[in-house]
């Protein structure tokens, strides 16, 4: 589909232009070439310029801002992709130290998408980057998607919000990739790429096929044709940290006031490492930018056009887990 001809701006790289309304498009041959950007040229020699092209005219979303998500958003605008929009509704915490590449003193109690626009912005101002300060939901999910999007990125830790996002991009026939658990792990090694119906020993993908199904009217056997990224890694259980009595809390006092309790109300608090987060983020953005490529991810199945979802029948309520009214 057109959207828009190319017009180039100081520093030689070209941006979308709308077309005025009752003009024509122009034809391939009046359509000026995108420019070249030397931030880029090292990626431009592994996917030369017909690929710095499509990563230029694509549009990625990235949904879930946490320690997977932020890093893939910084991958996904370091690789030239052209309009990126950033979903998350949470502030940065103290919490997100370990794991979230927004997370810094100055950042505690930024909203994560503002966070990341400022440090993204400076990366790649040519991109256009779209924030939405929401979360995700069943009842208002077209909300996100107020534009055409090429790809989306599911970095949701919630159980509805995830499952109602797989499900619409399915339905919608809009390619996207999710992330399984990457909490309790801490060998990067072990990351795969599989289609959601084959992960095993993850308890959020788990759950994730259980509610796909029982909610969302997925198929009880065969593939989702979703390209999800699992660890093998068996999962390290949760310890409390037993620090000897009498240990101080070293917390800057500035930002222990900023962020004096936290919201996370979930019974298991899994351990993190940066080192397992970030490398799912920068899986999620290698399918996605393989993906626009128009590349094979190596043992992920194409979803075929006959592929078709059952309509759904109303869901119930109270909510599921997860799910915010």
């Amino acid at each position: 589909m057109y959207v828009g001809a190319l017009t180039t701006l100081p520093g030689c790289y070209t941006m979308p232009h709308a077309v005025p309304p009752g003009a024509k498009n122009p034809t391939k041959s009046e359509t000026k070439p995108i420019g070249r950007d030397r931030r880029f040229e090292r990626l431009a020699r592994l996917v030369d310029y017909e690929g710095i092209v499509k990563l230029r005219q694509a549009h990625v979303m990235v949904v879930g801002l946490g320690g997977v998500g932020s890093w893939c958003a910084e991958a996904i605008v370091r690789s030239g992709v052209g309009t990126v929009t950033l979903v998350d509704f949470d502030k940065v915490s103290i919490n997100n130290f370990n794991r979230q590449m927004p997370a810094l003193e100055t950042t505690v109690g930024v909203p994560k998408t503002k966070a990341l626009l400022d440090r993204l912005k400076l990366i790649n101002s040519h991109c256009e980057i779209i924030i939405k300060e929401e979360q995700v939901s069943r009842f208002a999910i077209e909300s996100i998607f107020d534009r055409p999007v090429d790809f989306v990125v599911d970095a949701i830790d919630q159980l509805g919000s995830k499952c109602a996002l797989i499900n619409y991009c399915v339905r919608q026939n809009i390619k996207l990739v999710s992330s399984a658990g990457a909490g309790g792990r801490l060998d990067p090694t072990q990351i795969r790429i599989v289609d959601m119906s084959e992960t095993r020993d993850d308890t959020l993908a788990r759950m994730s096929r259980i509610y796909l199904r029982k909610r969302h009217m997925f198929p009880r056997k065969g593939q989702f044709y979703v390209p999800t990224v699992i660890s093998l890694e068996p999962i390290r259980l949760p310890v409390e940290p037993n620090f000897p009595p009498g240990s101080p809390d070293i917390t800057p006092p500035e930002l222990a006031a900023l962020d004096p309790v936290s919201k996370d109300k979930r019974k298991m608090i899994m351990g993190t490492a940066v080192f397992v987060t970030s490398c799912f983020g920068m899986t999620c953005a290698s399918v996605a930018i393989r993906t626009i490529l128009g590349e094979k991810i190596l043992g992920i199945k194409n979803r075929p056009g006959s592929f078709r979802l059952p309509k759904e029948d109303p869901l119930p309520l109270p909510e599921y887990e997860g799910e915010p009214v």
